[in-house]
């Protein structure tokens, strides 16, 4: 608290008035921080390129945003304080994965409304399609794992969960999607 009070000035009763505790000012902290590394996500336009390649760029938006040193250290630190400090773990995700899936389902939506691809529910694909593309290379960045992913690894994801993602790798059962193999 000492810390943000040397760097910003004001006094602690002036700090408190604004944020109540610690825990909200470090709260209000992870939203702030957040918003400004997704500022650039939240105006995204598809632009005139094809869904494929319109899919592979946000992937590649999304690991430059979520894969950073800055993103994962954070990511860790709330994922260690989450439990200590009331509504932290919710505040993260609703500022930072879930802006992301909100794009992506948006521009999943698109597609469906322009003929482009069929899905019952894009928001719910959008959340898929988004750990398929960063899922494995931030659960090792994450956790340390002994092999850390390169950024060729890191696009080949990306590129391959866009292909699984728009090309499956099967073909549905006759009744379509919906009639799932026992």
């Amino acid at each position: 608290m000492e810390d943000v009070l040397a760097e910003v000035g004001g006094s602690k009763s002036t700090m408190y008035k604004h944020f109540g505790d610690k825990t909200e000012l470090f709260r209000a902290a992870v939203e702030s921080l957040l918003d400004e590394r997704l500022a650039p996500l939240r105006s995204f336009t598809p632009g005139d390129a094809d869904l494929t390649s319109t899919l592979i760029a946000l992937g590649g938006h999304f690991a430059t945003v979520a894969l950073s040193p800055a993103s994962i250290a954070l990511h860790r630190l709330v994922t260690a304080e989450a439990e200590r400090v009331p509504g932290l773990g919710a505040a993260f995700f609703e500022h930072g994965p879930a802006v992301g899936q909100a794009v992506l389902g948006g521009y999943l939506r698109q597609a469906c409304d322009a003929g482009l691809i069929a899905l019952p529910d894009p928001v719910k694909a959008a959340a898929q399609l988004y750990q398929a593309m960063l899922g494995d290379a931030q659960m090792r960045l994450l956790t340390g794992a002994p092999t850390l992913p390169t950024g060729d690894e890191i696009r080949e994801s990306i590129v391959d969960a866009v292909h699984f993602f728009l090309h499956g790798v099967s073909r549905w059962p006759a009744g379509g999607p919906d009639v799932r193999p026992a």
